[in-house]
């Protein structure tokens, strides 16, 4: 293929696992000799960059209303086209992360494809009933009906056009990119917890991973492993008190945010998410690539997609602490046993190469339509 220009929006590089994914697309799209702009909404960067990035921002800070989001949408559209005038038309331009896409279709930049990293439905429309849900709907079918939509998993898909009944004119499903080499090249470092026997989750200290259910599970399943919760958010001191309250407190590792998690996921006996919903799960993927088994709820969306054919049998309901509990220890016995088998034919779909040809797929169709 030949070189192509590409412009990648996004809320910020905050240590989220849809910035990541991102810098990962990045990253292997600029290897092979296409030419890259990351723009980020809020000047934040908190991942350390291993590539040489053309990162822009537009600092915007002040994002709370409708009326101001038309001005920095205007702000948006006016910052594209400098670019483009300065350094040529862009053969695909993505947007990624809620409010990306927001500013976005109300900037009217023609031939976006907006990346939907997570299910939209349980968040946000969570507990809503009645008119205020109709409303959030309305909201979303109005920022995405008649666009062109990335769906990093079928169960995103399904939930933009099944629950929420957005119209769009095209939906594409795309899998996160995992870069194989890199992550099993990061994971020969050193690991800062060497010696220590645990299970690990690697997962931001938010309510919705339910870190609540897997600390329940982990006391309930009695397991001469510790527990290590790599990852911090909000939910981190309710957690700690948790913890006490459960009386593992001296068992579970809050090891915090790690720019390099791998070293820490390669020496696991297990790899463990109780999330309430996801986008697809990009830990399992990593913890899979390393050949660390793994255990997750069967959440929208995503860990279904992941752990299929023998590994789904460590698929568990949500909220089920029991179960959870349950199939920790099944697996764990398993993997200090005769172990278990990961078929590596079963990962393929997330490769980056693999992955980052399916966009340059679309930079191909978008130029065929006119639109660079």
């Amino acid at each position: 293929m030949d070189k192509k220009r590409i412009l990648f929006i996004i809320d910020s590089l905050a240590a989220g696992g849809a910035e990541k994914v991102v810098l990962t697309l990045a990253r292997t799209l600029q290897r092979r000799g296409h030419d890259l702009v990351l723009l980020t909404v809020r000047d934040v960067v908190e991942y350390a960059l291993d590539f040489p990035a053309d990162i822009q921002t537009l600092s915007f800070t002040k994002l709370r209303t409708g009326s101001t989001h038309g001005r920095f949408a205007r702000r948006l559209r006016n910052h594209v086209h400098s670019l483009e005038k300065s350094g040529g038309v862009f053969d695909l331009i993505v947007s990624h992360l809620q409010l990306s896409n927001r500013l976005v279709r109300r900037s009217g930049l023609p031939g976006v494809h907006m990346c939907v990293h997570s299910a939209l439905s349980p968040g946000s429309l969570g507990n809503r009933r009645g008119l205020r849900r109709w409303l959030k709907k309305r909201r979303l079918q109005r920022i995405f009906d008649s666009q062109d939509i990335i769906a990093v998993s079928q169960g995103i898909k399904t939930d933009l056009e099944m629950t929420l009944h957005v119209r769009p004119h095209a939906i594409t499903v795309i899998y996160n990119p995992v870069d194989f080499e890199q992550v099993r090249t990061l994971a020969r470092e050193r690991n800062p917890f060497a010696g220590e026997n645990y299970a690990v989750c690697v997962a931001r200290l938010t309510e919705l991973k339910r870190h609540d259910v897997l600390l329940q599970a982990y006391a309930r399943a009695n397991l001469e492993q510790k527990l290590l919760l790599l990852g911090e958010g909000p939910r981190r001191p309710a957690l700690e008190r948790l913890a006490g309250e459960l009386g593992i407190a001296h068992r579970v590792i809050f090891a915090g945010f790690h720019q390099n998690p791998y070293p820490v996921i390669r020496d696991a006996v297990l790899s463990v998410l109780a999330s309430e919903y996801e986008g697809l799960g990009m830990g399992l993927v990593e913890s899979l690539v390393l050949g660390i088994p793994v255990v997750s709820t069967d959440c929208v969306s995503g860990p279904a997609e992941i752990l299929v054919d023998d590994m789904a049998r460590f698929l568990v309901p949500v909220g089920d602490a029991d179960a959870l509990a349950r199939k920790m220890r099944e697996a764990v016995e398993e993997a200090t046993g005769p172990g278990i088998r990961i078929d590596p034919a079963l990962l393929g779909k997330f490769d980056a190469e693999r992955v980052a040809d399916q966009y340059l797929v679309l930079a191909d169709r978008r130029r065929r339509l006119g639109l660079e």
